[in-house]
């Protein structure tokens, strides 16, 4: 149920509220509109605090007459931003909606950040009255919460207020807490001294709190309030916050309390009945005398259009004839003319249709011609990566060299650094293709955020004063439905980057669930570090491509790939990053995602196909004869030392055309065949093999990115393919299964 309604937001924290005083005397409109304007406004203010509503409109009408005629339009804001919050706070919503839309309109002519920001939370406070309309408040009120950020002002963030209040109505308690902390940090004491925005930011905690079902904390706020709104008299506040109040002490066995609180709620509720047939009376006057404004200022302005048009109607019948004449011999001129300049133009158009069919043309060979390139590079810098990778997990396993297991372990660490900004460039290609698909199935979401953490713990971390905690919310479920390894990408990025500019402190990753209507789950993300912080200046330039911190004082820079590719997997997703930091105060990175549940047969059956491919695992290939068909002498003995780790017969062809002859002239259990050779390809060479051989397994050896190429590859009749460097586990998987599918094939026959 909503309580308070966020007008009370905008009002409370531009304009200081006092006890109702008696009304001023009215003076009338001209000796008003002879004020200047800034006196008016100030005029304005102490009548919107004193509740003198038909005094009120009555200024606010001058004050726009004179505006318009200076073309002030920030005063036009001014005087239609006022309009609006009477007719509001008299719960004329009509009216009230149509002066905020034109106090918006002037807020923007005037290019004020702070003024606009003001209108489009008034705006969105309008339309919060229209349920159908919610959803466009709560889009208005983060356009105003934007701009508030930028400002970076004292001022006291209500646009952020404002939106965890909707939240609260929506009851959706983990999208209202990031909003209710960041008005708490915007909050100074100093500043907001009277209409202290303190009472509500307590009644919004007491809110959050007894939502989550936390009634001592709910209390404690809710009394902090009360103790506030008692102090200052806040009568406003008083009226419904009182009710909720008396309610939540019965329900928590207080009953003298809730008596005492009921009491006190029923005297202002029984002085505002005693108000409001005056504030009904002073309404109808101040309609009444508005609209005598609106038809004096109308009639006057048609006066004057009548005498602007006889003037000018004089001037037109002064020259009318001599144009006449001149027109005549212009016509002839047009005649002789108008067929060339047609002409002209077509042929113009059919240029500028050839320069625009060119220039889209050319966009779509730049950007096909980006992706190649990018896929190009990663082929090209895989190929050699994979001899060293090899080379290094060969040494690694060898104990002859054991004493050199520190070096070792340096050289695959920076190969697998490598090989991670190799991935980054292609990732980065591969999210602007429209064929772009997220891998969907069932995964522990709450294993994967721990083992990320305890992972950077026992790796990055392991010599740095720096520490990460994992706080995931029990209610998460144990399974989702999604893409596991986009989720732990996204994730790794954000945490790598609190790393790099945290060198001591504490990074937190938490997980938050809401359970939607549809029984989806909102999970909200977040990893909040106490590092050196990001200046607001750099906030939306790091996620830019490639962009980088330049002043921080750290040398681990990183290639500025990670987080333009979080925002691009998150946009992908429906979902985007936010970011809250400051120099010195750290940095907070959160979005949200919707899963699915998963279901127990859903489990069981990942569980199940995951047994089956671990007992297909063959790590003995004794008496299997495997041929590696490459052009690149290293990859060749690099793979041949893996697969004689497993006892293989091993033998080699440095091309396509010798591939053939040795098929041809002896038998293999296996072929691993290179994609990209001189002369004969992989492709091509697999097809000439297939027209004596249809059963041989042919597995693709490449250092192209896999989904690239897999549909190419099964219409050349492959039958798998690895991608260069590899997971030799992953390796040896792929082997045994083709090799038992083979065998089982043999069998039959």
């Amino acid at each position: 149920m909503k309580n308070l309604h966020p007008t009370f937001i905008f009002v409370a924290f531009l304009f200081c509220f006092s006890v109702v005083r008696p009304a001023i005397v009215a003076h009338d409109v001209d000796s008003t509109q002879k004020l200047p304007l800034q006196k008016q406004l100030r005029q304005l203010r102490q009548l919107n605090k004193q509740h003198e509503y038909d005094r009120v409109i009555e200024v606010a009408s001058a004050l726009i007459n004179q505006a318009s005629k200076k073309g002030e339009n920030g005063f036009l804001f001014h005087g239609y931003n006022y309009l609006s919050l009477t007719y509001d706070q008299l719960s004329d919503t009509i009216p009230a909606l149509d002066y905020a839309e034109k106090a918006l309109h002037y807020a923007k002519l005037s290019k004020n950040d702070t003024l606009i920001s003001w209108g489009l939370n008034n705006l969105a406070a309008s339309l919060s009255y229209f349920p159908d309309r919610r959803s466009d408040a709560l889009k208005l009120y983060k356009e105003s919460l934007v701009i508030q950020r930028r400002l970076n002002s004292d001022q006291f963030n209500d646009a952020a207020l404002n939106i965890a209040e909707i939240y609260r109505d929506e009851e959706n308690y983990t999208m209202m807490y990031p909003y209710l902390k960041e008005a708490q940090k915007s909050y100074k004491s100093d500043v907001l001294r009277y209409d202290d925005p303190k009472a509500y930011l307590d009644i919004l905690w007491g809110d959050y709190y007894r939502g989550l079902d936390f009634n001592n904390k709910a209390l404690s706020y809710y009394h902090s309030a009360y103790d506030i709104i008692e102090r200052f008299e806040m009568s406003y506040l008083a009226l419904n916050f009182y009710n909720k109040y008396a309610q939540f002490l019965a329900e928590n066995n207080r009953p003298q309390s809730a008596y005492e609180v009921h009491q006190k709620y029923f005297d202002y509720y029984q002085n505002k009945e005693l108000t409001k047939t005056k504030e009904t009376v002073q309404l109808a006057q101040a309609r009444l005398e508005a609209e005598e404004l609106r038809r004096e200022r109308n009639d006057a302005e048609l006066k004057q259009e009548i005498l602007d048009q006889d003037l000018k109607r004089k001037k037109t019948q002064s020259v009318l004839l001599g144009s006449i004449i001149g027109l005549m011999v212009l016509f002839l001129a047009y005649l002789f003319y108008s067929e060339k300049l047609r002409l002209g133009l077509i042929r113009n158009l059919k240029v500028n249709n050839k320069h625009l069919k060119q220039a889209k043309e050319s966009a779509e060979r730049s950007e096909r011609a980006k992706t190649k390139f990018f896929s190009n590079l990663s082929h090209e810098m895989r190929t050699p990566l994979y001899g060293v990778t090899g080379i290094v997990a060969l040494l690694e396993k060898s104990e002859a060299f054991k004493e050199y297991k520190e070096e070792i372990g340096s050289l695959k660490f920076s190969a697998d650094h490598l090989l991670e900004i190799i991935n980054d460039l292609l990732d980065l290609s591969k999210l602007e293709d429209e064929s772009f698909k997220f891998i969907e199935k069932p995964f522990n979401l709450k294993l994967l955020a721990e083992e990320l953490a305890n992972s950077f713990d026992q790796n990055s971390l392991k010599n740095s004063d720096c520490k990460i905690i994992c706080d995931v919310d029990s209610s998460i479920p144990n399974y989702v439905v999604g893409d596991s390894r986009r989720i732990s990408q996204i994730l790794l990025n954000i945490l790598g980057n609190a790393v790099k500019f945290t060198p001591k402190g504490v990074i937190a990753l938490r997980l938050r669930s809401n359970h939607l209507a549809n029984g989806k789950h909102a999970i909200y993300f977040e990893v909040e570090d106490n590092g050196i912080g990001i200046p607001a200046a750099m906030h939306k330039s790091i996620f830019d491509e490639f962009s980088q911190i330049d002043h921080v004082n750290t040398v681990n820079k990183g290639t500025g790939l990670g987080l333009p590719i979080v925002r691009k997997l998150l946009l992908k997703m429906g979902s985007d990053i936010h970011l809250v930091s400051a120099p010195g105060k750290g940095s907070t990175f959160s979005f949200t995602i919707t899963f699915k549940e998963a279901t127990l047969l859903e489990v069981i059956g990942k569980r199940k196909k995951g047994e089956a491919e671990e007992e297909e695992v063959l790590t003995d290939l004794t008496n299997q004869r495997i041929l590696i068909v490459d052009d690149n002498k290293i990859n060749r003995m690099v793979t041949r030392r893996v697969l004689e780790k497993q006892n293989a017969q091993v033998f080699e062809a440095q091309n396509g055309e010798e591939a053939l002859e040795r098929v041809r002239k002896h038998h293999f259990d296996l072929i691993l065949m290179d994609i990209n050779m001189p002369g004969m390809n992989g492709y091509e060479t697999t097809k000439e093999i297939r027209v004596f051989d249809k059963t041989i397994p042919i597995i693709a050896l490449t250092a192209a990115e896999a989904n690239y190429i897999k549909q190419k590859a099964k219409e050349s009749g492959m039958n798998d393919v690895i991608t260069k460097p590899y997971n030799l586990s992953q390796f040896s998987k792929v082997i045994a299964k083709e090799l038992k599918k083979d065998s089982l094939l043999g069998a039959g026959l």
